[in-house]
């Protein structure tokens, strides 16, 4: 049976990148959760931290003393089908945190490299951890993934920012666009759901409500799913992964929301 193509011509792979208009917006945070909440479906997925000038992603997954990162890569010194790392059967390619090893380093070629990662269908979903804006780095994620989740908070001036990068992303010929609301407050001031759709004329994937559980764990060096793998939050993360993978979402029963707030409540 012959893959599908794109219409730039490659092979369709599941490759998506985390995109944001701006930091701070807790993008990181979620490719991480993302990928756990997938992998709680059975899905095969990696994840690549392609903000090689601030890279954050090893961090949020506890790995320390890795020796392999995304730099060695580009510079041809690691097979990138060998790259990928694992930590708590979450398969990762960290960027290096040392500003030497931004010599010889081409993030121009990422889309290269992906698709390569990729070709044997080793991964059901290899995820893109992209700088935020419109940076060379961001640019290039545009460039290499196939699928958009945009992460935006609901305050108007972050929803106005993705709007930029989706019109960059649209002249690029991408048309698989989906929002994520992240750290959502049911502040006045928040756009909602509902406005939220039409602002980005794109379809919502879910939201994320904030949560001081989520700062605590990112703070650590944990995802959420390990810190507190009851947390509504989870929740959310496992909705937003089905809604993705177009299967059906079972929600929480009335006795695990009722144990979670009495856990909640004594401070478990």
């Amino acid at each position: 049976m012959k893959k599908k193509l794109d219409k730039r011509g490659d092979n369709l792979n599941k490759i998506i990148g985390i995109i944001s208009g701006k930091g701070g917006v807790g993008k990181t945070t979620f490719a991480a959760n993302l990928a756990i909440a997938l992998s709680n479906y059975g899905k095969r997925v990696v994840v690549v931290d392609c903000n090689i000038t601030t890279p954050h992603l090893a961090y949020y997954l506890g790995a320390k003393n890795y020796s392999i990162t995304l730099n060695n890569v580009f510079r041809n010194e690691v097979d990138v089908r060998f790259a990928p790392l694992c930590s708590d059967d979450i398969m990762f390619i960290p960027a290096s945190e040392d500003l030497n090893d931004l010599r010889r380093v081409d993030i121009n070629e990422l889309r290269k490299y992906m698709k390569k990662l990729g070709k044997d269908g080793s991964y059901d979903y290899i995820i893109l951890d992209s700088a935020p804006g419109l940076g060379r780095e961001a640019v290039s994620v545009l460039e290499a993934c196939e699928e958009i989740i945009f992460i935006t908070t609901p305050a108007i001036p972050n929803l106005a920012d993705v709007t930029r990068v989706a019109e960059v992303a649209s002249r690029m010929g991408h048309s698989k666009f989906h929002i994520v609301l992240n750290m959502v407050r049911d502040k006045p001031f928040e756009l909602k759901i509902q406005g939220a759709k039409g602002f980005f004329k794109a379809p919502i994937l879910g939201t994320v409500p904030f949560d001081e559980d989520v700062m605590d764990s990112t703070s650590q060096g944990i995802p959420i799913f390990w810190y507190k793998p009851n947390s509504c939050v989870c929740d959310h993360y496992m909705e937003i992964a089905a809604n993705l993978i177009g299967v059906g979402y079972k929600k929480p029963s009335v006795f695990r929301r009722i144990f979670r707030k009495f856990n909640k409540l004594i401070g478990r």
